[in-house]
């Protein structure tokens, strides 16, 4: 791992894996070792999971382990979702479950952002269940978070207002996009941790441009106001030679 920084900025912490398949094991292996920490807290630990192509690897090794997981110690979120139902190809809840929730125990707590209500009516759902997850308003232990060629992190896009009280909220479609409900600004900040990830050198020509000085994408901007954990691959880790960090 490697801290980067300057005096009055965040620090970010790194940790670069030599692949994809390193990467997503060494992920799954920190996680699986913080779930079974949460067996001795009087609560379970909350992590919203990530949707898009990036957690795929990670769910996958997620679920060669889900036999002797301690379900009991984990409590599922999601950071956003698409205005579908679960079985929908482009769901993001179904991205998980097929490799890994499928593999639950009766009883699990798992979360699913109801998308198929539309995504005004889901946001809502999903903001009064954030809002009464705990009573002392931190809803989240851990956030994972991938981001896109422009930045975006869950579903937080660029020119989007990022203001806002609420913890999720509805993202409109678009010509080229589907209707979306995320987790806001404010909810993914409040989170104990947020911990992204990301591949490909195309993520580092991304995270490249939000660590330039002045940059304004959703990632950017959220590294800017809270603490964030990176997993790279070493091609997405390319993006931090500029900066000195190896």
């Amino acid at each position: 791992m490697a801290p980067l920084g300057s005096p009055g900025t965040i620090i970010m912490i790194f940790t670069i894996a030599p692949d994809e398949e390193s990467l997503a094991s060494a992920l799954a292996d920190r996680l699986i070792v913080e779930i079974q920490a949460a067996l001795a807290h009087t609560r379970p630990l909350r992590i919203a999971l990530a949707g898009g192509s990036t957690p795929h690897r990670l769910y996958e090794e997620l679920g060669r382990h889900a036999a002797t997981l301690p379900w009991q110690a984990l409590e599922i979120f999601f950071s956003d979702e698409r205005a579908v139902g679960p079985q929908d190809p482009a769901s993001n809840y179904r991205l998980a479950y097929l490799p890994w929730l499928s593999k639950a125990p009766p009883g699990t707590l798992i979360h699913r952002i109801p998308g198929e209500l539309g995504a005004q009516a889901a946001a809502d759902a999903y903001d009064d269940l954030l809002g009464h997850a705990v009573a002392d308003g931190q809803a989240l232990d851990i956030v994972l978070l991938g981001f896109g060629p422009d930045g975006h992190v869950a579903s937080l896009f660029p020119g989007a207002s990022l203001a806002t009280t609420r913890r999720a909220e509805a993202v409109p479609a678009t010509a080229d996009r589907i209707a979306r409900i995320t987790l806001t600004l404010p909810a993914l900040r409040a989170a104990r941790r947020r911990i992204i990830v990301a591949q490909g050198v195309a993520k580092a020509d991304a995270l490249r441009a939000s660590l330039a000085p002045g940059a304004a994408t959703p990632l950017a901007k959220l590294m800017a106001q809270a603490p964030v954990e990176f997993w790279l691959d070493r091609a997405a880790g390319q993006a931090l030679c500029a900066h000195g960090t190896s």
